[in-house]
């Protein structure tokens, strides 16, 4: 069976809750979608390059890949005895690159621009100004602010 490869995007925003610390997670990263051609749907990361996630749908697919993304989240902050060693920890698991992975997303996105490849039910964006990055910072009660609430995005690379 053929398998079909996608490159898409990822933006999520998440509050991790630690051993007497908050912190808000904000992942802008990369991910392929392949579509294993007898009903399975897989999601693995590029960057972070540790996270998979898989279903007989798409909506599955990305389901257990965010909850896996947030799993491993919320195993760093069980381990984690400061907001130190949880930043530290989050920014090492995050800059994990998968190159296989990476080389696949990198050949399924000049399909989409060559027109041969299409997942027409997501939006766009341009993968060159979509780069993979992590930002984390501690969250204080004073500090907290309802701009830090948002929805996840999962949107093609084109």
């Amino acid at each position: 069976m053929a398998v079909t490869t996608y490159p898409l995007v990822f933006s999520f925003r998440d509050v991790i809750v630690g051993n007497g610390f908050v912190a808000h997670v904000a992942a802008s990263g990369r991910v392929i979608l392949t579509d294993e051609g007898d009903g399975d749907i897989w999601m693995f990361g590029v960057q972070p390059g540790g996270v998979a996630g898989g279903g007989r749908e798409r909506s599955q697919a990305f389901y257990e890949f965010k909850k896996n993304y947030r799993s491993v989240l919320f195993d760093i902050a069980i381990e984690s005895s400061t907001y130190e060693a949880l930043e530290s920890a989050i920014s090492s698991f995050y800059s994990e690159i998968n190159h296989t992975h990476l080389e696949m997303w990198t050949e399924a996105v000049q399909a989409v621009r060559a027109g041969k490849l299409s997942l027409p039910d997501l939006r766009s964006e341009n993968a060159d100004l979509f780069p993979s990055k992590i930002e984390i910072r501690r969250l204080d009660c004073r500090d907290a602010s309802c701009n830090d609430n948002s929805f996840d995005e999962i949107r093609k690379a084109a």
